[in-house]
């Protein structure tokens, strides 16, 4: 995450202990956001449309994540 200035912003959940359920899960979306972002710059996309684009992406993995998250819980419940 960029920061107005520039800057990296710290990582909010860098002390989250994420289950090795989703760990997977998370690794591969955060790889295809990465190779996203990539192509879309060398291709000459701006900023914009790259954030559009990623909100889009993540959109759609809100689902995957809650029904992961919904069977994480209902698997110890």
């Amino acid at each position: 995450m960029q920061q107005a200035n520039g800057g990296l912003a710290p990582d909010p959940f860098a002390d989250v202990q994420i289950p090795p359920e989703l760990e997977q899960s998370l690794q591969r979306h955060r790889e295809h956001l990465v190779q996203l972002a990539v192509t879309m710059r060398s291709a000459g996309i701006d900023e914009t449309q790259i954030d559009e684009s990623v909100t889009v992406i993540v959109a759609s993995y809100k689902e995957e994540l809650l029904r992961a998250v919904k069977r994480m819980m209902n698997d110890r419940g």
